[in-house]
């Protein structure tokens, strides 16, 4: 056991710092890192300029950040800024820095120029062909000098070809984007009560803008529409689409450890509310696509700092019925006892004790919302199809189907009562019961209804043929036909069943199919003194009749709808 030899491991600074560089998984990361160490170190202000200039006669991305915040020392240029694994904010909970490894990213860059001053003194930081060194397997070479006069307090750090020059995605909407969803930035907090909003500001100018626009701390939500009668007046079926509820569950404790706290904020929205202030989804105008869908970005994130960083959508199950019904939610958990990777990209490093509380919590959490989101209407519009899971929400249900039932319109053929349907599945049913009744008023007969592969019913011409020698075709059900883009293909749709129209469908107006086919007209005839709806196209022989079950009640049948007393 004598002559023991001591071992000194050594590490492989190039190689490190190489490594750590391109954890950087996304460049706009920089973004990130520039933003939280000017937060952290006091800034009010922080600018973000992006521009190309030609510099040696090539053509050069150049990204400048500049903050009014404390400034560096000499010291910590040196041994916080360039060196790896320090960070001057380790000791200090109440900063998001603490690694030591996010001004690493500046080392992506052909050049780096750091302007810093802390009002007493100024110093100058340079640092040239850093990425290139490090992929020759040479440590980069940094320098500092005192400067010659002292600059306004705070820093500025320009780099020069950052990213291979890569200029594809820098533009206002996306760098705004990323900063609201990323970064402190849209930090969640201020939606607590009692949580002040920080005086931070951020103005960025991107490459396709000529001046800075100023981004408002705190991340954006949809402003809450929760009266659904109102809703529903103003959308028709639709509504769901604009619903939005917030909910709140402050410095919460975990079970098992009532030592840490977390914090939630969920807003549920509808698509069309989203859409009202996140510009990067869906079709406008002129844009031919959204820059991402809902369903990439709407769900759950786990946050620390208040930063998002982890979608956990995966812990979310049995909420609501529908498979979209996941992207409703926009909500974030906080939780200061999170241990993150290198790159801030997951919470991979926690307690894995304190990741199932989390998990266990935000069930609950979700199971509430359910609840009082069904007590409270939205499943209507939505109609979500789903079994009751508690007795609560049953009951809940029970109630709510009682109160809607009298605030119906009705009609009455002979001893039967009829409610006036109010979405596509209700008018399947009084469809079915009209035509059971009423055969010889229809010119076709349907056969087959199913709702969850495509176009509802299919039918065929009434006649005396067996059945295995028809001719088939479709008969779409609508709720309410509209203008907006038809979601199904208008081949082999011969009939359209809708209760009503919707109100921007007029005489002449187009309709497109989502499947690519050529645009439908609607047009309003006289037959035999009878009016008659259908759409018509130039290159197809065959019109597709539209019937207006209200209207078809009322004219044909002379049967009056009438209100509840």
């Amino acid at each position: 056991m004598e002559n023991w030899e001591k071992i000194e491991p050594k590490v492989n600074d190039v190689a490190e710092f190489l490594e750590i560089a391109g954890d950087f998984g996304d460049p706009m990361e920089l973004f990130r890192e520039a933003l939280h160490n000017a937060f952290d170190w006091h800034a009010t202000e922080f600018y973000i300029s992006i521009d190309v200039e030609e510099i040696k006669g090539s053509e050069k991305l150049v990204i400048e950040l500049k903050d009014n915040g404390d400034g560096m020392t000499k010291d910590r240029i040196v041994n916080n800024f360039w060196n790896l694994g320090n960070s001057a904010s380790k000791t200090d909970k109440n900063k998001i820095g603490e690694k030591g490894h996010g001004t690493k990213i500046y080392l992506r860059s052909d050049r780096i120029v750091v302007h810093t001053s802390d009002g007493h003194n100024a110093y100058e930081s340079v640092c040239e062909s850093a990425f290139g060194s490090l992929n020759s397997s040479k440590m980069h070479a940094p320098q500092v000098r005192e400067a010659d006069e002292i600059y306004e307090k705070g820093t500025t750090i320009r780099l020069e070809g950052y990213n291979q020059n890569d200029m594809g995605q820098y533009t206002q909407d996306i760098v705004k984007d990323y900063l609201y969803w990323r970064t402190k930035l849209g930090s969640f907090e201020c939606e607590l009560e009692g949580n002040e909003k920080p005086d931070f500001k951020v103005f960025l100018k991107a490459l396709d803008v000529n001046e800075y626009e100023k981004l408002d701390f705190g991340h954006i939500f949809a402003a809450e529409n929760t009266d659904i009668n109102k809703l529903f007046a103003e959308h028709e079926e639709n509504a769901a689409d604009y619903f939005v509820k917030k909910y709140m569950y402050p410095n919460k404790k975990l079970d098992s450890r009532p030592d840490i706290a977390y914090d939630v904020v969920i807003y549920v929205e509808g698509d069309e509310a989203k859409k009202q202030y996140n510009m990067m989804l869906g079709k406008r105008k002129n844009q031919k696509k959204g820059h991402y869908k809902v369903s990439d970005r709407y769900g759950i994130y786990l946050c620390k700092d208040f930063v998002p960083i982890q979608r956990v959508n995966e812990w979310i199950t049995g909420f609501g019925t529908g498979s979209n019904s996941v992207v409703m939610l926009h909500g974030f958990i906080n939780c200061q006892k999170l241990r993150l990777t290198a790159n801030r990209g997951s919470v991979a490093n926690t307690n894995l004790q304190i990741v199932n509380e989390l998990k266990k919590a935000l069930k609950e959490i979700l199971e509430e919302i359910d609840i009082d989101l069904y007590k409270n209407n939205i499943n209507t519009l939505k109609k979500w199809q789903q079994e009751v899971r508690t007795l609560d929400t049953e009951q809940s249900a029970f109630d709510k189907r009682k109160e809607l039932i009298l605030t119906k319109k009705y009609f009455n053929i002979g001893k039967r009562t009829f409610l006036e349907p109010r979405n596509e599945a209700e008018l399947y049913g009084l469809f079915m019961s009209i035509y059971t009744l009423y055969p010889d008023n229809f010119s076709f007969e349907p056969l087959d209804y199913d709702e969850s592969i495509g176009i509802d019913l299919v039918a065929r011409n009434k006649s005396d043929n067996k059945i295995a020698d028809c001719e088939y075709w479709y008969v779409e059900l609508k709720y309410l036909l509209g203008s907006r883009e038809f979601n199904h293909s208008f081949r082999n749709i011969r009939v359209i069943v809708c209760w009503g129209f919707s109100n921007n469908l007029k005489d002449g107006s187009m309709i497109a199919s989502a499947a690519g086919d050529k645009d439908r007209q609607f047009h309003i005839g006289t037959v035999e003194g009878k009016k008659v709806y259908y759409l018509d196209s130039d290159d197809s022989p065959i019109r597709i009749q539209v019937i207006p079950l209200k209207e078809f009640i009322l004219e044909e049948l002379k049967i009056e709808i009438r209100e509840q007393k």
